[in-house]
């Protein structure tokens, strides 16, 4: 059972195919598949067609008894046509997320949701079959679960040959994994119909959901494969091969079919009924060839009836070839070993390695050399290094299209005449039909060295910011600094930065045609804290040096956390903390809790916390006076 939109419920979805009608005393069913030739299949929609769509919106009338519906997934006692479940808006979560099993992508397949009790979901007659013949029928199944979903009901298919049961699935694993089930049967006399009825013998409930696909149903006969002699290609007008047909079985009747288009489509060869072929002359080719065998002649025409054997392939090699061919004056043509360059006819016997010598004759015609001429050109590459310098043809006299640009011996794809090349020394040509040719040398020079700098290696206070500019000879296409920390934007020409310790910055450029160059630049942090401590103060109201104050640089020391002021003895007479830092800080005003401080000698300790976040302090002594 699986997830509802709106609950919980229980399903099980299968794909299902179609099979036969008939007598059911007239049947006998193996459990094991056919091992001989098979037949075509005789199903022609057992794979449930294809289409763009990925719901068949007409209902294909498959499953008597069921509801049709294109709103998926299905309700129970609904089934739909599919040809991929991901692409639903709504899979339930424990489902695999299949799609049709064929090389097709958009091939489709049959799910149902069954109910709950176990029963008949499926059945079909197939009419025109032949008695005493051996059928397969094979089916494609998966088990939709997940695996390692646990608790679910492993699904269970029986197939029923006139209502008598002939074949079980058995537990459909839950791998992920189509599987192929399926079993053969022998029609008896007078046996030419047949129903296949599908049950579902899993109870309902969480799980038993599946699919199927790929449903067939063909003749099954003895092992049927074919010898020829002599083996091997045989030569154009030569003696033609004998097959003969191996069948496993002693009786019976054969017709031999013909294949020119790599067995696209297959002819009867009229006449050929015999357990031999004489193969007759034809011309050079690829040639197919099998043959059709059913238990007597009067089925062999019966497509329901028949197996089909293996295939084996007669090449026919040519052994006479016939080369016109049409050169510019000065331009020879070997054949045979021998070099060619004026018009006339010329023969020679070639030596084949198969055993064809072959009869070669050479209609050659000498075109007078036309006086071509070609001009070609170049522009350099943007930069050192890359590869967008140019070759390009300006103009050509004494000739006209078509004709070929070849540059270092490889062809320019008309009708391009301009390409990119490196820096280099070129050769370059224009071509006829003919071999008429002109060709000279390019030289495509070098472009520009690439450059960056930035800044000079320089020092900075703890806490301060450098500006890196950088400066290029070309325009960069893009930038990176590294290492990235404490900087505002790493990806930047120029960009600061406010290191807390010594750090060698990198900066790589690189131009839009690929170049690139890398300079580097070093900041040395003086860690040193920047904070001036008076040594005297006199708190006597005149407004002039009044307070015990401090001045620092706010950037260097980022908060003053706490101030302790001792009298002679030991004791702490004033604390503060937690100060907010400016270029000047008032610690202490020279009141104590018990009134105003003496004139004296009085011991400081100050603690503040760096722009790094390290904590550091300052002691010493400072005078009051009043």
């Amino acid at each position: 059972m699986s997830l509802k939109r709106q609950g919980i419920r229980a399903f099980f979805s299968l794909f299902v195919f179609i099979l036969f009608a008939g007598q059911p005393t007239f049947l006998a069913a193996q459990t094991a598949l056919c091992g001989g030739n098979l037949g075509d299949n005789n199903f022609s929609a057992g794979d449930f067609g294809s289409g763009m769509s990925n719901v068949v919106q007409a209902n294909p009338g498959l499953a008597p008894g069921f509801q049709y519906t294109t709103q998926v997934p299905p309700d129970d006692g609904e089934y739909t046509l599919t040809n991929n479940i991901n692409a639903w808006s709504y899979v339930y979560p424990t489902w695999l997320r299949v799609g049709d099993n064929d090389v097709n992508p958009n091939g489709y397949m049959m799910v149902v949701n069954a109910s709950f009790a176990p029963g008949i979901f499926y059945e079909q007659v197939i009419d025109n079959l032949c008695e005493n013949t051996l059928y397969e029928f094979t089916a494609d199944v998966i088990n939709l679960i997940r695996t390692g979903t646990t608790g679910h009901i492993l699904p269970n298919v029986s197939f029923l040959l006139d209502d008598v049961l002939s074949y079980s699935s058995g537990q459909i694993p839950q791998d992920e994994d189509w599987h192929t089930y399926g079993f053969t049967f022998t029609t008896g006399p007078g046996q030419f119909a047949v129903k296949l009825s599908l049950r579902n013998n899993a109870p309902g409930g969480t799980g038993n959901d599946l699919a199927l696909d790929n449903i067939s149903f063909k003749a099954c006969g003895p092992a049927s494969s074919i010898t020829i002699a002599p083996a091997g290609k045989i030569c154009e007008n030569s003696l033609f091969p004998i097959l003969t047909a191996v069948i496993d079985a002693d009786t019976g009747a054969l017709q031999w079919q013909l294949s020119i288009n790599n067995g696209v489509n297959w002819n009867d060869i009229p006449g050929a009924t015999d357990r031999t072929y004489q193969v007759e002359q034809v011309a050079a080719g690829s040639y197919f060839f099998r043959y059709l065998y059913s238990n007597s002649l009067s089925s062999i025409n019966n497509p329901k009836c028949r197996i089909v054997s293996d295939e084996i392939l007669v090449q026919v090699v040519p052994v006479t070839f016939l080369i016109r061919d049409t050169v510019c004056e000065g331009v020879t043509v070997e054949l045979g070993g021998m070099e060619y360059g004026e018009t006339g006819i010329y023969q020679a016997l070639l030596t084949a390695s198969n055993g064809c010598d072959s009869l070669v004759t050479l209609d050659l015609v000498v075109f007078p050399d036309p006086p071509i001429v070609a001009d070609f050109g170049s522009s350099p590459a943007s930069c050192e290094g890359a590869d967008d310098g140019t070759i390009f043809l300006a103009s050509v006299s004494g000739t006209r299209p078509p004709f070929i640009f070849i540059v270092n011996d490889s062809i320019i794809p008309p009708p391009n005449t301009l390409i990119n090349a490196p820096a280099g020394t070129y050769t370059a040509r224009i071509e006829n039909e003919f071999g008429c040719f002109d060709e000279g040398t390019v030289i495509v020079d070098d472009g520009p060295r690439f450059d960056i700098s930035t800044i000079e290696d320089t020092m900075i206070i703890l806490g301060h910011s450098v500006l890196l500019t950088t400066q290029t000879n070309l325009p960069a296409a893009s930038a990176s600094w590294t290492p990235a920390a404490n900087m505002n934007c790493p990806v930047c020409l120029s960009t600061t930065v406010t290191p807390v310790s010594d750090e060698t910055y990198v900066i790589e450029a690189v131009t839009e045609q690929g170049c690139s160059d890398k300079d580097s630049v070093t900041i040395r942090v003086d860690r040193t804290p920047v904070i001036y401590v008076p040594n005297v103060f006199s708190p006597n109201g005149d407004d002039i040096n009044d307070y015990f104050s401090v001045t620092t640089d706010p950037l260097n020391i980022s908060s003053i956390d706490e101030v302790l002021i001792f009298d002679r003895w030991g004791g702490i007479i004033a604390r503060t903390s937690s100060l907010m830092n400016d270029e000047t800080v008032v610690l202490w005003d020279g009141n104590t809790p018990h009134g105003a401080a003496l004139t004296g000698i009085y011991v400081y300790l100050i603690t503040f916390t760096l722009a790094d976040g390290s904590i550091r302090s300052a002691h010493g002594d400072v005078t009051l006076l009043r």
